[in-house]
């Protein structure tokens, strides 16, 4: 792998209001799960002495060149001091998304530079002979065209997302819990510690240094990322008519200040975080916020909006949630990497 150095009608994400229901099913483990987790913590030891030998460098010009099973391009992330979620006036905020507050984010980390790909994904399915929650169980939640009809169709899987794909597309109809196991096996493969990011690691990453609503500035176009550009936002102009109604090959519209591609659109991202209601409680030292305050840990944070979402949801503090075990035809993985 390469680690480089980075710089210092409004509805849920692709579906309906009247799907919120569906979002209460327990989570299940898979049963590989803890096959990785038995052997992991030595692996992780050796993964932290490893990265000492990776010396920052220049970002390659040629974004997220693939290598299936040995670790996606990555960007040290330093560590650093932001404000987390929107400030009250910010448009088309959710209460969610708030009190605003002030994050310290102690420990340096890697990202990916890009999301994880299909053709990465299915090297760990073909090396391992895992199926997905969705090939598991009742199939992916897809939308029809004109977004008017969100339904689980039992033939969709990260193989069939209802939209053409090539291996060098991110990889969509993956669960929590599909990408968890992801980041384990890669683990166990390279001697290297992969995570999802926390939430605080996430909007640290994605905002890279900014305090606007995107990291483009105050409003975001579809030049510079993937979402429905039928809709504006603020009237700033992210209305712009184009609509490509599935995903483009990562690394392909513009990165930001640290060097991340797609962090807005394209794909939500999941985080390691369970759902809280709002910030009121959360941790300021950018770790994971799980059970403490009440949280909802069948039920894990997406953030980044995807390609069928209108730019709203692209904003840095933008903040859904899922459940765990369920898979959707817009959300995928950026893996993180312990150092």
């Amino acid at each position: 792998m390469t680690l480089e150095r980075g710089s210092q009608k409004r509805v849920g994400p692709g579906m309906p209001a009247s799907g919120a229901g569906r979002y209460h099913r327990r989570s299940r483990t898979h049963p590989l799960l803890g096959l990785v987790l038995i052997f992991l913590p030595a692996l992780l030891i050796q993964g932290a002495e490893e990265a000492s030998g990776f010396a920052p460098g220049t970002l390659p010009a040629e974004p997220c060149v693939s290598r299936p099973g040995e670790g996606p391009q990555m960007v040290l992330i330093e560590s650093g001091r932001f404000r987390m979620g929107s400030p009250p006036g910010e448009k088309e905020r959710l209460s969610s998304e708030g009190p605003q507050h002030p994050v310290a984010v102690v420990r340096p980390f890697a990202l990916a530079r890009c999301e994880t790909t299909v053709g990465e994904f299915g090297r760990f399915v073909a090396e391992t002979g895992y199926r997905t929650d969705a090939e598991r169980g009742g199939g992916c939640y897809t939308v029809n065209a004109d977004r008017s009809r969100f339904q689980q169709r039992e033939d969709a899987s990260w193989r069939n997302p209802g939209f053409a794909q090539s291996a060098d597309h991110p990889v969509v109809c993956v669960s929590f819990n599909d990408a968890r196991v992801y980041a384990r096996w890669l683990s166990l493969r390279t001697g290297a510690a992969y995570r999802l990011p926390t939430e605080a690691e996430w909007e640290y990453a994605a905002r890279a240094g900014t305090s606007t609503p995107f990291w483009t500035s105050d409003c975001i176009h579809t030049d510079q990322a993937n979402y429905d550009g039928s809709y504006d936002y603020n009237g700033c102009g992210a209305k712009t008519g184009v609509y490509r109604r599935r995903t483009v090959p990562a690394g392909s519209l513009p990165a930001n200040a640290f060097g991340l591609y797609e962090m807005a659109g394209n794909v939500y991202e999941w985080v390691e975080d369970c759902w809280h209601d709002s910030y009121a409680g959360a941790p300021n030292d950018g770790s994971a916020w799980r059970e403490a305050g009440g949280g909802d840990c069948a039920r894990r944070v997406l953030r980044g909006g995807g390609w069928g979402s209108d730019p709203g949801w692209l904003r840095s503090a933008g903040r859904y949630r899922y459940a765990a075990d369920v898979a959707y035809f817009d959300v995928g993985i950026r893996l993180a990497r312990t150092l």
